[in-house]
C-alpha cells in the first residue's frame, strides 16, 4: 500500500504539468484562430499596405508590397488600391448667368505610392470623399462661373476639362495624383435646353442658307464665263464668214447633194446669194 501511494504521489505532479500544456496549447491554438485575419494580412496584386504600430504609430518609412506579412495582432495594416481608378459623381453648378447646369463628371485618379504612408496620415482611406471629390467640384464650381449655358453645354467642354486637370495638378500636395477628368454629360433646365437647342438649330440653318448661297454665286459665275465664251467664239465665227467662202461651201453642197443617193430637188442658184435652194428631201 504505501508503494502505491508513493507511486500515485509522484505521478500526480506528472498529470498536472501535462494538463497544464495542453491547455496551453489549446488556448494557443483557439487565439491563434481567432486572431488569424489580425496577424497575417496578404497584400493582393495592385495593392501596397501602410503599418499602424500600436506603441510607435505609422510606419512613415516602409510600404508593404504584395504578398503576405505577419504582424503583431495589437497592430493594424491598412490596404490602398494603388491603381488607376475612375469613379463618377453629379454636381450642379450655376453658370455666370446664375442658371444651374448638372453635369455627371468621371475622374481618373491613383494614390501617389511614394507618399502613400503620407497620405494615411494627413487624409486616411477615404481620400476619394475627403479630397478628390470636394475638389474637383470646387475647380468646376469656379471654372463653369465664366460660362454661358450655352458655351458649357457646347464646344467650351473640352476646354473645360484642359482647365480642371491644370487645377487640380494642385493637388498632388495632397499625395494624390490625378490622372484626367472627364464631364460625362450636361444637362440644363428644360426651358434653358429647348431654348439653346432653338438657338444651335437656327445657326445651323443660318450656315446652310449661306452654303446654298455661295453654289449659287458660283454658279451664275460659271455660266457668266461660259456665255462670255460663247460670245467670243461667235465673234471669231463671224469675222471668217465672208460671202465667198459662204458661196464655196454652197458649192461644196450642192455637190454632194447631187451624189446622195436620197430624192430631193434642188434649184441651182435660186438662193440668197446664187446659193442652191434645196426645195425638199426623203431621209
Amino acid at each position: 500500500m504505501e508503494d502505491d501511494d508513493n507511486y500515485e504521489s509522484r505521478l500526480a505532479p506528472l498529470i498536472g504539468k501535462k494538463t497544464a500544456a495542453v491547455l496551453i496549447a489549446l488556448l494557443v491554438l483557439i487565439a491563434g484562430i481567432l486572431l488569424w485575419d489580425r496577424m497575417v494580412v496578404s497584400v493582393k496584386s495592385g495593392e501596397s499596405g501602410v503599418l499602424y504600430r500600436f506603441f510607435t504609430g505609422t510606419e512613415l518609412g516602409t510600404i508593404y508590397e504584395e504578398g503576405v506579412h505577419v504582424i503583431f495582432p495589437w497592430d493594424r495594416m491598412f490596404i490602398y488600391d494603388v491603381r488607376l481608378q475612375n469613379r463618377q459623381k453629379e454636381y450642379t453648378l450655376l453658370t455666370s448667368g446664375g442658371l444651374p447646369v448638372t453635369m455627371r463628371v468621371a475622374v481618373r485618379y491613383r494614390p501617389d505610392l511614394r507618399m502613400l504612408p503620407l497620405l494615411h496620415v494627413s487624409v486616411g482611406p477615404d481620400y476619394l470623399e475627403k479630397v478628390v471629390f470636394p475638389e474637383t467640384e470646387a475647380v468646376l464650381r469656379k471654372a463653369v462661373g465664366q460660362y454661358q449655358p450655352e458655351e458649357v453645354y457646347t464646344s467650351k467642354r473640352g476646354f473645360l476639362e484642359g482647365v480642371v486637370v491644370e487645377s487640380l495638378s494642385e493637388m498632388e500636395n495632397r499625395y494624390i495624383l490625378v490622372d484626367d477628368v472627364l464631364v460625362k454629360s450636361v444637362d440644363l433646365p428644360p426651358v434653358v435646353r429647348e431654348a439653346v437647342e432653338r438657338k444651335l438649330a437656327l445657326k445651323e440653318e443660318d450656315k446652310a442658307y449661306r452654303y446654298r448661297l455661295a453654289i449659287e454665286r458660283q454658279e451664275a459665275e460659271r455660266k457668266r464665263i461660259e456665255a462670255q465664251g460663247i460670245q467670243a467664239y461667235q465673234g471669231i465665227v463671224g469675222q471668217s464668214l465672208t460671202p465667198d467662202l459662204l458661196r464655196w461651201q454652197g458649192v461644196q453642197a450642192t455637190r454632194d447633194l447631187a451624189t446622195s443617193p436620197n430624192a430631193k430637188t434642188v434649184v441651182i442658184g435660186a438662193g440668197k446669194d446664187g446659193l442652191p435652194l434645196i426645195l425638199g428631201g426623203d431621209r
